[in-house]
């Protein structure tokens, strides 16, 4: 299994900047889980196994890493219930690639995309507004 710090750094490199801005990195990583499961779907569907396990350990890896990076003193509620849903598509990714289950991995998707959608919504917010001078 591709390792947590190989699977970021392999990540942020593949994208031509990588930002400082901790709502942006958060955002790239849910991208990023999102692009490899859907890539592990089409693998499933071609029959390639290499692939599929590639890519469900790259997601799963990016996902880990999202769980340990949570701060559960300042983040409170909200931390423990994300920490709750990775855990959650973490299994549910293990099952899925156990036994080729592409419905799985799409709901895995469709969380993932909310989640993203939220932070985005949540960098929207702190983004200041500019005034004209």
């Amino acid at each position: 299994m591709v390792t947590s710090a190989y699977a970021i750094n392999a990540y942020r490199k593949s994208r031509a900047e990588v930002t400082t801005n901790p709502l942006e990195l958060v955002i790239m990583l849910y991208e990023g889980a999102i692009e490899s499961l859907g890539k592990a779907v089409m693998a499933i569907d071609i029959q390639n196994i290499q692939m599929k396990l590639k890519q469900m350990d790259k997601a799963l890896a990016i996902i880990e890493e999202l769980s340990n990076a949570l701060n559960f003193e300042v983040g409170g509620e909200i931390a423990l219930n994300l920490s709750d849903l990775y855990y959650y598509m973490m299994r549910e990714l293990l099952l899925a690639n156990i036994h080729n289950d592409k419905e799985k991995i799409e709901q895995v998707i469709s969380l993932l995309k909310g989640l993203r959608e939220a932070w985005v919504e949540i960098k929207k917010d702190k983004v200041p507004t500019s005034q004209p001078q």
